[in-house]
């Protein structure tokens, strides 16, 4: 290799390599320091578009989760209320079967009568009061409670359960039995009662059945949500070993060669050397 005074090749080269360590020791410090391997575009394009797509839906999912829940919530206030109304409708009945008893006056059917219509304004009274924020439940005024369950602007991700939201008023239940003030009425009311109550029993049992649904929903979202993240993980979360080791390397060639270059610059003194 030829002694030259003016270009110094070996430091030049040796410069190249110190810069490269140099920039490959800050790259790892920087994935050590955030824990993630893509801190910015340049580290991985393709990577970083991905893993916000898949942010995203892991974010939504969290969201989804708590929609089905809130849901849920719902249904289990308006299956509480129609299981109040239950009881009301089974103590009518009770009070049916009394009077249809031949043994009782009429000033004691229209004391048996007296309770079974302050049952009947009971009734009414929990089905108009029966709500959720601002959403009344049994009267029959909610209209469209449609639950978003998924991430996406689809029918898929929907669940509409307006339908579980009947209205349960004692008209609107059948509940047309006027009074039990005679054994002949009392005996109808019977008949009248059976039928409400299989009605309430039938929407209960629906409700009962669309919480289980979105129930499912919300594991087969945690489920989803942890395979995203763990996805996720794969494409944005730094090696900590593997950054390790190509942390020290990187060190290693750094200080390697600023020692290096400081022997390289001293090169071109021979050339002084020579000529003396």
């Amino acid at each position: 290799m030829s002694i030259v005074v003016n270009t110094n090749i070996s430091a030049l080269a040796i410069q190249n390599n110190l810069s490269e360590a140099t920039g490959a020791l800050a790259l790892h410090m920087q994935r050590l320091s955030s824990g993630v391997r893509i801190n910015s575009a340049s580290d991985d394009a393709a990577g970083l578009a991905l893993s916000k797509k898949l942010q995203s839906q892991i974010s939504g999912s969290t969201v989804a989760k708590n929609n089905a829940q809130t849901g849920v919530n719902m249904l289990q206030v308006a299956e509480t209320d129609l299981a109040e109304i239950a009881d009301k409708v089974q103590r009518m009945r009770d009070l049916a079967v009394q009077s249809a008893n031949g043994i009782y006056s009429a000033t004691e059917r229209a004391s048996l009568n007296t309770e079974y219509q302050n049952l009947r304004t009971e009734i009414d009274r929990i089905a108009g009061s029966s709500s959720f924020s601002e959403i009344k439940l049994l009267n029959g005024t909610a209209t469209s409670v449609v639950l978003q369950v998924g991430t996406n602007n689809s029918a898929d991700d929907r669940v509409d359960i307006t339908s579980y939201f009947s209205n349960s008023t004692s008209a609107s239940l059948g509940l047309t039995a006027g009074d039990i003030n005679s054994q002949t009425n009392a005996q109808n009311a019977i008949a009248i009662i059976d039928t409400v109550a299989n009605t309430i029993s039938t929407r209960r049992s629906n409700m009962g059945s669309m919480v289980n649904r979105l129930q499912g929903t919300i594991t087969r979202v945690d489920a989803r949500q942890a395979e995203l993240s763990n996805a996720n993980s794969t494409i944005l979360d730094a090696d900590i070993a593997s950054e390790s080791a190509a942390f020290t390397r990187s060190q290693i060639l750094q200080q390697t060669s600023a020692s290096l270059l400081q022997q390289a610059n001293q090169m071109p003194s021979i050339a002084l050397k020579l000529v003396q």
